[in-house]
Order: C-alpha cells, then sequence, then structure tokens
C-alpha cells in the first residue's frame, strides 16, 4: 500500500515538472517574438493616390517670319549686304580646310542641266557651276556682268559674284590645268592684286580654236598648285574675301583666248542652265546700230504680269560680248514661260523661254534722239 502511493506521488511530481517547464518555455518565446521586427515593417508605407497631374503644356516656339518679297522699292543695297551678313565669325587667314559644317545645305536650288550642253549652234553651256547645289551658286543681280551695280558707280564687272560664308567649297568648273594659284593674278598678260587669292585653269576644251580660261577670286584658302591638273568637280579652294572685297564672295570669270582681264566673256552663257530655265540675252541698239549702254532692262512674266527680272545692258566695251551672239545683256535661270522685254524708250518684244537655250532678243530704240545717243 505504501509503495504504491509513493508511486502516484512521484508521477504527479513528474508531471508538475514538465508542466512548469512548458509554461516557462512559451513565456521565452512570447517575450524574444516581441522585440523581433516582422518582414512587413520594412515595407513601404502605403502612398495615398492623389490626382493625376495633367502634362504641362510647352508653348509651341513661334516660327519665324518668313522674309517678305523683294518690292520694286526695295533698297538697292540689298543685294550688295547680303554677302557682308553672311560672314562667320573666323579669320580666313588661318581657315586651313573645309570646315563641314558649312557645306551643308544654305540654300538648295535646282540642279543644272548636264554638260556639256548646246541646243543652238551659238550656244557653249559647258561648264557645271563653281559651287554645289546646296549653296547660293548663280551671280548677284545687282552686279551682273558689264554692269557698274546698282549704283552705277563700280567699275565695269568682267566676272560675276557670288555670294557664300568664308569656307565654302569651290569647284573646278570642267578639267584642265591649273596656270596661276597664289595672291593676285600674275602672269605675262597682268598683274592684279585686287583678286586677293585667286586661281586660274586652263581648260582641256577650247572654243573656235581659241583656249578657254576660267577665273576664281578673293579665296580664304588655295587648295591646288601651278601645273596641277584637275577635273570637273573637284574641290580647289574656299570662299573668302581676300583682296578687294566688301564680303566673302567667290569672283568668277571666263576669259576666252588670252588668261587676260580683257578677254573676259559673260560666264552666263556658258554656265549649265538650271533644269526648267533658260537664258534670256539681247541686244538693245540705237536706229543706227550702235549699242545702248547702262539702258534698264525689264523683263514682264505675261502669265502673273508681274516684273520679274531687272537688268542692265552692258555700261562700256571693255565687258566683251560673246563672238556669235553679240549680246549687251543676259539674264540667267529664267523659268519656262512667255515674257514680255521691254527697254527705254518703249522699245518691248515678247519671248517665250525654252530650256537649256539662250533666248534671244533684240530691241531698237526708235525714239531715241541723236543727243540721247551722244550720251
Amino acid at each position: 500500500m505504501g509503495s504504491r502511493l509513493w508511486s502516484v506521488f512521484f508521477l504527479l511530481l513528474v508531471a508538475a515538472i514538465t508542466f512548469g517547464a512548458l509554461l516557462t518555455q512559451s513565456a521565452a518565446t512570447l517575450a524574444i517574438s516581441s522585440s523581433i521586427t516582422v518582414a512587413e515593417d520594412f515595407l513601404p508605407l502605403p502612398v495615398t493616390p492623389t490626382t493625376a497631374l495633367a502634362p504641362t503644356e510647352t508653348a509651341a516656339p513661334t516660327p519665324t517670319a518668313v522674309p517678305p518679297t523683294p518690292t520694286e522699292d526695295a533698297s538697292p543695297e540689298l543685294e550688295a549686304m547680303a554677302a557682308e551678313e553672311l560672314r562667320p565669325p573666323m579669320d580666313p587667314e588661318v581657315l586651313k580646310e573645309a570646315d563641314p559644317s558649312l557645306q551643308t545645305t544654305m540654300e538648295w536650288n535646282p540642279p543644272p542641266l548636264p554638260v556639256p550642253l548646246a541646243r543652238h549652234p551659238y550656244d557653249h553651256y559647258w561648264f557645271m557651276r563653281p559651287l554645289r547645289s546646296n549653296h547660293i551658286n548663280t551671280g548677284l543681280i545687282r552686279y551682273p556682268y558689264g554692269s557698274t551695280g546698282s549704283s552705277q558707280e563700280l567699275r565695269i564687272h568682267h566676272g560675276i559674284d557670288i555670294s557664300n560664308p568664308v569656307g565654302t567649297e569651290v569647284i573646278a568648273v570642267a578639267d584642265g590645268v591649273v596656270e596661276v594659284a597664289g595672291w593676285g593674278h600674275r602672269n605675262s598678260e597682268e598683274t592684279i592684286t585686287s583678286y586677293g587669292n585667286v586661281i586660274s585653269i586652263r581648260h582641256d576644251v577650247g572654243y573656235q580654236g581659241k583656249k578657254l580660261y576660267t577665273l576664281y577670286a578673293h579665296l580664304s584658302e588655295i587648295l591646288v598648285e601651278p601645273g596641277q591638273r584637275v577635273t570637273a568637280g573637284q574641290v580647289i579652294g574656299l570662299v573668302g574675301a581676300t583682296g578687294d572685297a566688301s564680303g566673302p564672295h567667290l569672283h568668277f570669270e571666263v576669259r576666252l583666248d588670252r588668261n587676260a582681264y580683257r578677254s573676259v566673256r559673260n560666264p552666263d552663257l556658258w554656265l549649265a542652265p538650271y533644269t526648267g530655265t533658260g537664258v534670256i540675252a539681247g541686244r538693245v541698239t540705237f536706229a543706227s546700230g550702235n549699242p545702248v549702254y547702262s539702258l534698264e532692262v525689264v523683263v514682264t512674266d505675261l502669265d502673273t504680269g508681274k516684273v520679274a527680272y531687272r537688268t542692265t545692258t552692258y555700261a562700256g566695251d571693255s565687258a566683251r560680248p560673246d563672238d556669235l551672239w553679240n549680246e549687251n545683256f543676259a539674264i540667267p535661270n529664267v523659268p519656262v514661260g512667255r515674257y514680255l522685254v521691254t527697254a527705254g524708250y518703249g522699245a518691248s518684244a515678247e519671248i517665250e523661254v525654252q530650256e537649256g537655250l539662250t533666248n534671244w532678243v533684240e530691241l531698237t530704240l526708235t525714239g531715241a534722239s541723236s543727243t540721247d545717243e551722244e550720251e
């Protein structure tokens, strides 16, 4: 009996000890778990949604106004000023090679017709243009070949002036050999320093048994040397304002027979016209047949009734006419169409301009007096 009681007592004691141990372990677990930060505590705080903001409207840039079409009352100095305004902030004396940024599009022109071109027995459009079509490559209308400028105070022009920034690439208009490359045009015929840096080329092709030359003046840099063979389209120099020049431009001449200042011909009768255009050339004379000098010639578009071009007859004999045409004015790159050409004293004639041709007109001043002719 006594041993059975001790066995029961022992079992109760073991149970009590086990239960106490379990209570102690649970309390410890609860204490530890209360000090641990759960993973959810690391999540970002919830963001209260807000009303979506409307996108900010960026004001569209105001487009630059297109320059107005010059009127007949426009200042006669606009063309001359354009060359000066194109000058970039660089020193042409230290420019040693073409600036790639200047070879990008400035003013796209229609492509010239393929050369050589001669759709009339008297024509000889044999030369490509001395600047590419993504640059200005036609002469200033205010100072064409043979004129003394809009003010009639300049020397008689023996070439054409093509305005472009300093550093624009100049190309040879046809195959040939460089005769002069340096400061001033110096040979057995002449010494002219007003050209500044200048190149002249004797071309492989001639005309009526005579040699043909072209001249490129006022360059900022010369990229060829005397005796060097060049090909049509080859870069030979860079536009500049050296010598006697009011702004950066290329002065371009065509010379026949001799490489001389007084052997020039009108370049506009040698450079290929643009696609879709022709050249109006003609001769204005007194009733006696003598040429009229420095007389305004006006070309009106008959389809629109508006004045399309103005020029003047050659100012003197030093601007030599073509050997066959014997013109005393020429207007290049006139779009195909019908025009009325008028000169002083009511002389006028209608003309149909055809592509790639010299479209000829003759005007006689029958109303002019002998006094007018003497003047």
